[in-house]
């Protein structure tokens, strides 16, 4: 199991998010759940510098995006 808690040099953000779900997917498999609003606040705190903006205007919706809307 590894666990991806950046988004590293060179990723994508489409590649990032889908180590994140691969991760959360192998957590269910041995039993251990994780909350979308959990899964988009790690998401949101892996992001570069460069998405700043758009973690400041995710963080500020009344409703926090769900993950699949991430």
């Amino acid at each position: 199991l590894e666990f991806y808690s950046k988004c590293e040099k060179g990723d994508t953000i489409s590649t990032y998010l889908n180590k994140l779900t691969t991760c959360r997917d192998e957590l269910g498999s041995v039993g251990i759940t994780t909350a979308d609003d959990d899964m988009v606040s790690l998401a949101l705190l892996g992001l570069p510098k460069s998405y700043h903006s758009y973690q400041e205007s995710v963080n500020g919706r009344e409703k926090l995006l769900d993950w699949e809307q991430l």
